[in-house]
């Protein structure tokens, strides 16, 4: 791929945070970057001109987003768009445990997965997501339609995103997991699956 592409949405997910390496539900709340996830987001934002070019940056008002974001934005002299419907999955009264607390719960883990109405206390369903989401990126897509779109938001908010325009299910999202700082892309014209999970900035 060279620079001189157009017409691609680039998903990038935020850089490590303290709750990924608890392995908390940190949905909404918003959580700090680790010192790693710093390094993350220098590295990603020194990579991107040698990939692609960005002609918009989006992103999730949440500190781990907006702070990712601010990373590519600074190399390309971008403003960064923030939008609220690209926020995590709310969890409600979940928020803040640990995923083996939740176990202890029944069939909480199937249900967020595979009923796409289920909800947690105080929290919002996947389907919701879905509309928030898909609203924010078609809204975004008929904006921007010839020109290079980042996106910087969250694992699943981008999982649910993708399951929506790859396979029209949402309950696949799973399948989608994403390491911190990876960039996924489609094409915004068609929705087509151009790369996935790319970290090669992690790699140099």
């Amino acid at each position: 791929m060279t620079a001189d592409t157009t017409g691609r949405l680039c998903f990038v997910r935020h850089g490590q945070t303290f709750a990924n390496i608890d392995k908390v539900w940190h949905g909404q709340t918003d959580t700090e970057l680790t010192a790693e996830g710093y390094e993350q987001t220098r590295r990603l934002g020194a990579y991107f001109p040698q990939y692609l070019r960005a002609d918009v940056i989006y992103t999730s008002p949440l500190q781990r987003a907006r702070i990712t974001a601010e990373a590519i934005a600074s190399t390309f002299e971008l403003t960064v768009i923030h939008d609220p419907r690209l926020m995590e999955f709310d969890l409600g009264d979940w928020e803040g445990k640990r995923f083996s607390d939740l176990v202890t719960e029944g069939d909480v883990l199937e249900q967020i997965v595979h009923n796409p109405d289920f909800t947690a206390p105080n929290g919002e369903s996947q389907n919701i997501v879905k509309q928030r989401i898909v609203a924010a990126v078609d809204e975004i897509a008929a904006k921007h339609p010839n020109d290079n779109v980042i996106i910087v938001a969250h694992g699943v908010t981008i999982s649910i995103a993708l399951a929506h325009y790859l396979h029209g299910d949402t309950t696949l999202w799973p399948k989608y997991g994403k390491h911190n700082t990876a960039f996924t892309e489609i094409c915004l014209r068609t929705k087509q699956l151009l790369s996935f999970n790319k970290i090669d900035h992690l790699n140099e």
